[in-house]
């Protein structure tokens, strides 16, 4: 029978001979089983291991096998022709992204992957646009980092992600370490699109992209994007195709803001699998071609610390206060031309003493408070403040009835106010959301500072309040701002009538994630507010005149947008010094 194995296995060679061929091994001896040879499939994945090839190349070839051993098709083969091909070597870097890290006219962070035990790392600059390989190797002007490397803990792959653990058979106890590489760049030039790789000699990354701010800079765009919570194909291909059609839109943006949920399953359990396709593939065109802002979401929860081994960005915070956050660099601040962005997470609300009677955290409002008044205090004459995180302190769906978000509001609205925050960009709720400007005093809009909104009439679940567009002023409160997702999980809006029969003023009913506690709630959604039904991104322009939002959903894999929404928020007045 041996020999049947093997010239079914030459004959299978010859089909699919290629550059990297599929070699023949010697088949392992083993007396106890001599008499059960093994399959043609067995046989390739005893050749081709993970110790010898990068974890996601070796991954694709494990599909690709699985495919063929499940259905060996003439089409299945050519393709697991192609994945052994593409197989990539050990020593080689991926899940490579640029951070803000301190001054964005002058510092970068970076942070990327490699197989354990791969330890050499440094970063590559260079101050050009459209760098080549030719260009690095050439020395002249190349601005060289070294990385500080970490080895990761064993973290889980597959983990509770069951679309990789059947399609790879990879199983889900098996657990890989990594090493972490971080460097910061500094002394930078301002104004200067930057050229960058990672890697050591000989195993190169490919080369990305980012542009320092301006010595003086004027009017500028960012992008914010959320919730892509990767699972599977299908939420890896429409998160990329956002990522895909926010670089064609709008090929000016200075950064991306991400306030979490990267992926889908956080706890002991989580998949880093889903981490490594958020950065090789969904949001891959992204950040290669910009810094990335990113703080963390519920789901990125997990005491395996994905999220802190794969950015860097400053961790000032968590080296400043008290009983720090599980994770680095997911509260910092930084300037950029006219506005402050104040990036906090509310993650941690429950550390040190916390109520959900009361409606109390000493983590919110001894931490998180006094930081965002010193870094206002720090930075007054900026005309714009923003603040991005990932819980909302409002929202319209499934999110709005948590039994979290009036702790937030009774902890976070005494410092918005006192802050005089314009904008707070939330994620967390999966739907297109315009709320306020909020009096922080009794959670009422402010009426009188709309204008110029357009009635298109109702639509019970793409627009739930029949408005677009409009013009809101910030002086007197903060407008609140939900993207949408830029992936597959929605989320739809509710009504009048059930945000009514959910509220209550009993603070007993409203433990059970069922009820919230602002009355008069639908009141707060005074533009668009629904389900774009397609992956959204949006496109925020500082101006001098106002914050300009443009949203877009990603309508196909060739970059084409349909543009959703488009407003403007609008300060009047310079802000105050908020007090300590």
């Amino acid at each position: 029978m041996k020999k049947y194995y093997y010239l079914f296995l030459v004959l299978f060679l010859a089909f699919t001979a290629c550059e990297k061929p599929i070699v023949e091994p010697e088949e392992p001896e083993n007396p106890d089983t001599a008499s059960v040879p093994l399959t043609e499939w067995e046989i390739l994945d005893t050749t081709y291991t993970v110790a010898d090839w990068t974890v996601p190349s070796h991954t694709a070839f494990k599909i690709a096998l699985k495919t063929c051993a499940d259905n060996p098709t003439d089409e299945n083969k050519k393709v697991l022709e192609q994945k052994i091909n593409e197989l990539i070597p050990k020593e080689e870097p991926y899940c490579m992204v640029a951070t803000f890290n301190g001054d964005p006219k002058h510092r970068m962070g970076f942070c990327w992957f490699t197989n354990d035990g791969i330890e050499n790392g440094e970063v590559q600059i260079l101050p050009t646009s459209d760098a080549t390989a030719a260009d690095f190797e050439s020395g002249n002007g190349v601005l060289t980092v070294p990385a500080q490397p970490t080895q990761t803990r064993a973290l889980r792959y597959s983990g509770k992600a069951r679309y990789i653990v059947n399609a790879s058979g990879i199983d889900a106890s098996v657990r890989y370490k990594y090493i972490s590489h971080k460097a910061v760049a500094t002394n930078l030039t301002p104004g200067t699109e930057y050229s960058w790789r990672v890697g050591y000699k000989d195993h190169w990354s490919s080369i990305g992209h980012f542009r320092t701010e301006d010595a003086s800079q004027g009017e500028f765009s960012f992008i914010v994007m959320s919730d892509s919570h990767i699972e599977n194909p299908t939420y890896i291909a429409e998160a990329r195709r956002c990522a895909l059609a926010a670089v064609k839109t709008v090929p000016e943006a200075k950064f991306c803001c991400f306030p979490g949920d990267f992926v889908e399953d956080g706890d002991a359990n989580n998949s880093e699998w889903e981490w490594e396709r958020w950065f090789e593939e969904s949001l891959n065109p992204v950040i290669m071609n910009m810094a990335l802002v990113p703080t963390d979401g519920n789901h990125d929860d997990s005491p395996n610390i994905n999220y802190t081994y794969h950015f860097n960005t400053d961790n000032e915070f968590n080296n400043v206060y008290t009983d720090a956050p599980q994770f680095e660099g997911i509260v910092y601040n930084f300037v950029y031309g006219d506005a402050l962005f104040l990036v906090f997470s509310m993650q941690d609300f429950w550390r040190e003493t916390h109520s959900y009677i009361d409606w109390t955290s000493v983590y919110l409002t001894d931490h998180i408070g006094k930081w965002f008044r010193d870094k206002t205090m720090q930075n007054p004459n900026t005309k714009y403040r923003i603040s991005l995180a990932h819980f909302n302190l409002f929202s319209g769906s499934d999110h709005s009835t948590d039994k979290e978000p009036p702790v937030f509001r009774h902890c976070m609205l005494p410092v918005m106010k006192a802050c005089e925050i314009d904008v707070a960009l939330q994620g967390h709720d999966h739907t297109y959301e315009v709320i306020g400007p909020v009096n922080p005093d009794n959670c009422t809009p402010i009426l009188s500072a709309i204008s110029e909104r357009e009635e298109v009439g109702v639509d019970k679940n793409k627009n739930m309040t029949g408005y677009k567009g409009g013009t809101y002023v910030v002086d007197d409160g903060t407008f609140y701002f939900i993207g949408a997702t830029c992936g597959h999980k929605r989320y739809y809006p509710h009504s009048r009538e059930r945000m009514e029969a959910d509220y209550t003023d009993d603070n007993k009913t409203l433990q059970d994630d069922k009820h919230h506690n602002v009355k008069n709630y639908f009141d707060l959604f005074t533009g668009m507010f629904g389900q774009p039904e397609a992956p959204t991104f949006t496109k925020i322009t500082v101006k001098d005149d106002c914050l300009l939002f443009e949203s877009y959903t990603a309508d196909d894999d060739q970059g084409h947008v349909s543009l959703l929404n488009t407003m403007k928020v609008v300060r009047t007045k310079p802000h105050g010094i908020p007090t300590l």
